[in-house]
């Protein structure tokens, strides 16, 4: 009889190491995802979550619900994110600017993005783009160096927010290249837009993927980017090393999943992104954007994550000193 009682309890362990952790679907997934935007509709992460949607579902096999989230400066949806259950079946998609909101603004009093689980990342944009009118006056960055250089503090440059990379962008250029302008905070990119096509700021700093259907419109034009050689769709846009103002700065557009995400299946969501991003189609559409394809695994992820933390949230924490 005892025999008989070990025989069933070893192969009962077989059986529960055969089809893996307790409660965790193997056919994962079997019902739509919910994918967290904490941004309003229409910003950078929201377009890039809905260029990836289909693409994304056909890999899956499911729906994709995107759901917007942008109260709170994203603290909102990324609290919704953390209190979720460990599924599969709610995520979020940001960029890796807005997790270090922690050093520089309220919105957070922890790093959130220790707690996520990161999932995979699909595209990179150049965090660092130069933009001006059509008919400003300024063709080159060195016509307007010359100009600010002349009027100290009177030009003026637009940008999303107080106090982050943006701001901090504008600081480490004009002060290499020895000009004083001002900054002028705007609530999002499309309002920063609004204000230079207006001619209410005589440039801004923002994502390339903002300002591209005023460049394709012939509308405005760049006088320089944070890439680390010049983007094949705007060759006449030098980089900030040509022009001796900065390096390189990108943003990462990734998914993350809530505390305690299994990995069987995190591994079959990065899997599935990869697919998804190497999308002939979904590169094509995100080359005409003026971003890149910049696929990350989860490990690759939250390597690269610590590291845009330890270089620039020590900076915003003390003012861009």
């Amino acid at each position: 009889m005892k025999r008989m009682s070990v025989s069933i309890l070893v192969l009962g362990f077989l059986f529960l190491f055969s089809v893996g952790p307790v409660g965790i679907a193997a056919d994962f997934p079997e019902k739509p995802i919910r994918i967290i935007i904490p941004f309003s509709a229409g910003a950078g992460n929201d377009l890039t979550a809905r260029t990836f949607q289909p693409f994304f579902e056909k890999a899956l096999g499911q729906r994709i619900l995107i759901d917007n989230i942008p109260a709170g400066s994203t603290k909102v949806g990324t609290m919704e994110l953390l209190k979720a259950k460990p599924d599969g079946y709610t995520l979020i998609l940001s960029s890796n600017e807005a997790w270090i909101a922690y050093y520089y603004s309220k919105t957070y009093d922890f790093k959130v993005w220790e707690r996520m689980v990161p999932v995979g990342t699909m595209t990179r944009s150049p965090y660092g783009f130069i933009e001006v009118q059509a008919d400003s006056p300024y063709k080159t960055w060195a016509d307007l160096v010359k100009v600010a250089k002349e009027n100290p503090g009177k030009l003026t440059c637009g940008g999303p927010g107080s106090g982050g990379m943006t701001e901090l962008i504008m600081n480490d250029i004009t002060k290499a290249a020895g000009i004083k302008t001002v900054y002028v905070p705007f609530a999002g990119a499309a309002k920063s837009g609004a204000a230079l096509y207006g001619g209410h700021i005589d440039f801004r700093i923002c994502n390339p993927v903002n300002a591209s259907p005023m460049l394709k419109a012939g509308k405005s034009r760049g006088l320089g980017v944070s890439t680390d050689k010049r983007m094949e769709a705007l060759p006449e846009v030098p980089t900030f090393r040509e022009l001796g103002i900065g390096g390189t700065i990108y943003l990462t557009g990734g998914i993350w999943g809530p505390p305690q995400l299994p990995a069987n299946i995190v591994k079959t969501l990065t899997k599935k992104i990869e697919i998804a991003t190497h999308d002939p189609e979904f590169m094509k559409i995100i080359h005409s954007r003026l971003q890149l394809i910049d696929y990350q695994d989860n490990e690759t992820m939250r390597v690269n994550m610590q590291d845009f933390d330890k270089e620039f949230g020590p900076r915003l924490a003390e003012g861009y000193k």
